[in-house]
């Protein structure tokens, strides 16, 4: 196996085990999300923990390569066409996301963020909003468009598209929210085909979770 091989097969496992460990937690584990869940600190502090240590994997990935061309830290070719391209994903996000809504319900969703407030814990909220909307988009995108989609891109841009775009489903560990993380991923994989940029994808998910965070709680604070 050559070196690009070891590194494919080397990022290939980290997902593998980042999709095993939220499978697992999925399967066995029948307790509900508290409702409180973004108003607790070891939330946010578990997440930059464990993000910040897949972060660190991804660089070991690519140790040895320009960091600018594994993970795209490049200017898109026209911040125009990046802002159409993410328009018609995030509607077809937007889109999926409300079929699901109509279909399984908002309570039976893996990636749904709890309506709820608590007035006494609004500094923990932002952590956790910080984490969640701004370190954790941060994070996917550097590990499925940066290194992940460079990767797979000597295997042609479809597949690019593709496997980065299943990498990101499967990481999730959704099942019945597997068609919305699946879209959104495809959405992010064409928008980095197109402009040849992680940080449009960055922008846009950041967008996604950013906006999901605040409505969840806008929500619950005026119900």
């Amino acid at each position: 196996m050559n070196h690009h091989g070891r590194r494919v097969l080397a990022w290939a496992v980290v997902v593998a085990l980042i999709a095993g460990l939220n499978y697992s937690v999925r399967f066995t584990d029948s307790r509900p999300t508290p409702p409180d869940v973004l108003f607790r600190w070891t939330t946010a502090i578990g997440t930059f923990v464990l993000d910040g240590l897949l972060l660190l994997l991804m660089f070991v990935v690519a140790r040895g390569m320009s960091l600018r061309d594994a993970f795209a830290l490049r200017q898109p070719a026209s911040w125009s066409q990046a802002a159409r391209i993410g328009g018609l994903a995030l509607l077809a996000t937007w889109v999926t996301s409300f079929a699901l809504e109509l279909t399984v319900g908002h309570a039976a969703r893996e990636q749904a963020v709890p309506q709820f407030w608590d007035e006494a814990r609004v500094a923990a909220f932002v952590a956790n909003a910080l984490a969640i909307a701004v370190f954790v988009p941060i994070v996917e995108e550097l590990m499925c468009r940066g290194i992940g989609f460079t990767l797979l891109t000597r295997w042609g841009t479809p597949v690019a598209i593709g496997g980065s775009s299943v990498a990101f489903a499967l990481a999730h560990g959704a099942v019945l929210d597997l068609p919305w993380v699946l879209v959104t991923g495809l959405g992010l994989g064409v928008l980095r085909a197109r402009t040849g940029s992680v940080y449009p994808c960055i922008a846009l998910h950041v967008t996604i979770n950013g906006i999901a965070v605040l409505a969840a709680g806008l929500i619950a604070r005026g119900g």
